[in-house]
């Protein structure tokens, strides 16, 4: 009876330390799990806080848009339009006189050239 005894504690001791292992390998998938999620759940809060910032640039860009002050400067610089009794000047660029001077000589032919070279100046 003894031996029997014996025989049944170390069966129940080993069924208690295999289910403690089991339990063991359990938690630790919980706890990798865990961990991924709370991974993932970092990562998609982060892609979260640049939509939102995305998101008020973009509507501070409409407001902006959407106001007098651009659609004035939008009728000035493209449509060339101006207020009343306001007088525009235009000053040219001295760069681009350069580029037009250097483009009509551009479509002089060689010879025309040549002579401006020795007779005009």
């Amino acid at each position: 009876m003894l031996s029997r005894a014996k025989i049944s504690s170390k069966v129940a001791i080993t069924a208690m330390l295999i289910l403690a292992v089991f339990l063991g390998i359990q938690e630790f998938k919980q706890l990798s799990n865990q961990k991924k999620i709370e991974t993932q759940k970092k990562a998609l809060q982060e892609q979260a806080d640049a939509l939102t910032k995305k998101n008020e640039d973009l509507n501070e860009s409409l407001q902006y848009l959407n106001s007098p002050n651009f659609k004035e400067r939008v009728a000035r610089q493209q449509l060339n339009l101006k207020k009343e009794g306001e007088t525009v000047y235009s000053f040219a660029d001295a760069s681009l006189e350069n580029s037009l001077q250097n483009a009509t000589q551009a479509k002089q032919g060689n010879i025309t050239k040549w002579w401006n070279y020795f007779f005009a100046n």
